[in-house]
């Protein structure tokens, strides 16, 4: 059986357009389409640290009464990832493969091997690092794996290249990525969680469907018809393929 959640672990660089929940989402899976970095081996564990802020008063007057201290702030939550690339072919790329690195390593077959980690780490620090030319700023980014849903901007990155081949080339890497929780505003929260399976639904289209009946039966009302058009990129969406799948995003009022 298989299950709804993404089984190997994603890290994509995301570009938040503004305005309503759905025009969010339509840029969140622009982005997707073209920045995603999927790891070949999946890591073993990942941490993820909370903090809260509190404020210790100063005594006064030499007192000796001890003071309470005072809730200030909750801390963004930090993910610490750590994970290894492995281009010795002991794990060989497996299909299918979402991101288009290992694409073209499928296709190009075992020869190209030797040049997988390099292509791999460029690939990671482009999604994570680049700046992007709208904001003149590194992107957000969004790990996916599982039920996790984690979006952020980068704090560090370290490589340690820890096997290489004869010719200097890296054949094996430890990265570990620290990441600072983004706080969305309330509008792109609804937008993210397209991300989440368990939240997400989707609805694969009978002969009897239309956009209005799909609307009607997820938001009680038909009138969201053209915001989930767009989501899922239709031109002509009086009628819909029938046995296709139709995104039907959450939605705030």
């Amino acid at each position: 059986m298989e299950t709804p959640y993404v089984n190997k672990l994603r890290i994509a660089s995301v570009h938040l357009d503004t305005g309503s929940p759905l025009a969010i989402a339509s840029s969140v899976l622009q982005s997707l389409a073209g920045g995603i970095f999927e790891l070949p081996i999946n890591p073993e564990s990942y941490q993820r640290t909370f903090k809260i802020k509190h404020i210790c008063p100063p005594e006064l007057g030499g007192s000796k009464q001890k003071t309470v201290s005072q809730f200030s702030q909750i801390e963004p939550e930090v993910l610490d990832l750590k994970f290894t690339i492995d281009g010795t072919g002991v794990v060989p790329v497996q299909q299918p493969a979402i991101d288009a690195i290992s694409q073209a390593f499928i296709a190009a077959g075992p020869d190209a091997q030797l040049a997988f980690v390099t292509a791999k780490l460029a690939q990671l620090q482009l999604v994570v690092y680049g700046i992007q030319d709208e904001s003149h700023r590194p992107p957000f980014i969004v790990v996916n794996w599982g039920k996790l849903v984690f979006m952020g901007v980068l704090q560090d990155m370290t490589q340690t290249f820890t096997l290489f081949h004869r010719s200097g080339l890296p054949l094996r890497v430890e990265v570990n990525l620290k990441l600072l929780e983004f706080k969305m505003p309330n509008i792109a929260a609804a937008a993210m969680s397209l991300l989440s399976p368990d939240l997400t639904r989707k609805r694969t289209v009978k002969a009897s469907d239309n956009i209005l009946t799909l609307c009607q039966e997820a938001y009680e009302s038909p009138d969201y018809y053209l915001e989930v058009a767009k989501v899922n990129g239709l031109t002509n969406f009086r009628k819909l393929r029938v046995g296709s799948e139709m995104i039907l995003p959450p939605l705030e009022g």
